[in-house]
């Protein structure tokens, strides 16, 4: 499918990349990098971000055409779930490149391979199947992206291809330190507020560790998307956690749910219940309701899925 979508990008000019709404690392990373290697190919492209990129990672200018009346080709990166679009609609043939499980829209094109750590690495292989030349720029973005979904190399997808594509990246330009310090050392203090919030509140239950934040709460500390980001994580450091569990009211009577968990597919299996997805260890789902009532559904679903020995 790599050389599939290689071919209908060098057979088409013009461009849209999409990714999914409250864009992290992967996204922007992998989204901006593409984008910069279709501009240096001659595309014509433009980036549409559903909402927008969180300050701290706009490492990169991008070469962004905006105005495509009618793009020939919509490419959907670290995004295959139509519900993430936020009601951004494809206008071209629609091509998937996702490492998330899913069962989402496939387009002309669909390149969903779970195994891989990140969609920046799928984006990485797809530059050097096209002969690409790896800029700065690009590196930097494709290193974001790989750096943000293996937890700064410490998560389970972590392996010796990630390393060999950091590597690769370094060399080619990326700076480590500074993408890293941007990345973790950055945070705002309404971050630090929302999780001593959610630590204080915290549901434990034989390895299910579960809390939440309201959208009157994330007002009231002037906190932007952003500041939430990275929550779940900071609670997957505790020890005896198995099944991490993370609400947050994005709007009044909508949550979105972020899990972790060190059971296979225990998050996964829980967000898939209340029609989510994502991998076996990181998954998420939105639903309607308040969080303080969801909650303890979704602490009883992943009680199913989290064995104690």
């Amino acid at each position: 499918m790599k050389t599939t979508i290689a071919e209908i990008i060098q057979d088409h000019d013009t461009f849209e990349i999409i990714t999914h709404e409250g864009p992290d690392e992967d996204a922007v990373g992998s989204s901006k990098a593409l984008g910069l290697a279709l501009v240096s190919l001659g595309k014509t492209v433009a980036l549409v971000y559903p909402t927008p990129i969180p300050e701290h990672l706009a490492f990169t200018e991008p070469h962004e055409v905006r105005g495509i009346d009618n793009p020939e080709i919509s490419i959907l990166v670290d995004l295959s779930d139509e519900i993430m679009l936020q009601g951004v609609r494809p206008r071209g043939k629609v091509v998937v490149i996702d490492h998330h499980r899913t069962d989402g829209p496939h387009g002309v094109a669909s390149w969903i391979d779970p195994e891989r750590s990140s969609s920046a690495e799928m984006v990485y292989e797809l530059l050097g199947e096209m002969d690409v030349k790896i800029t700065a720029p690009i590196a930097t973005n494709l290193y974001m992206g790989l750096f943000g979904d293996t937890g700064g190399f410490m998560h389970a997808n972590t392996n010796e291809r990630v390393f060999r594509m950091a590597h690769e990246l370094i060399m080619s330009g990326a700076d480590p330190h500074t993408i890293a310090y941007r990345i973790k050392k950055t945070k705002a203090l309404a971050f630090y507020r929302i999780l001593c919030t959610a630590m204080n509140r915290m549901v434990v239950r034989d390895g299910v560790f579960a809390s939440y934040i309201s959208n009157e709460e994330i007002n009231a500390f002037r906190a932007r998307p952003e500041d939430t980001s990275g929550i779940v994580e900071e609670m997957a450091s505790l020890a005896g956690a198995d099944l991490i569990i993370f609400l947050k009211e994005v709007h009044k009577g909508t949550v979105k749910a972020s899990l972790r968990s060190r059971v296979a597919d225990a998050a996964l299996k829980t967000a898939n219940a209340f029609g989510g997805g994502g991998h076996g260890l990181a998954a998420g789902f939105t639903a309607q309701g308040r969080p303080e009532e969801l909650i303890h559904a979704v602490v009883e679903e992943g009680l199913k899925w989290v064995c104690r020995v």
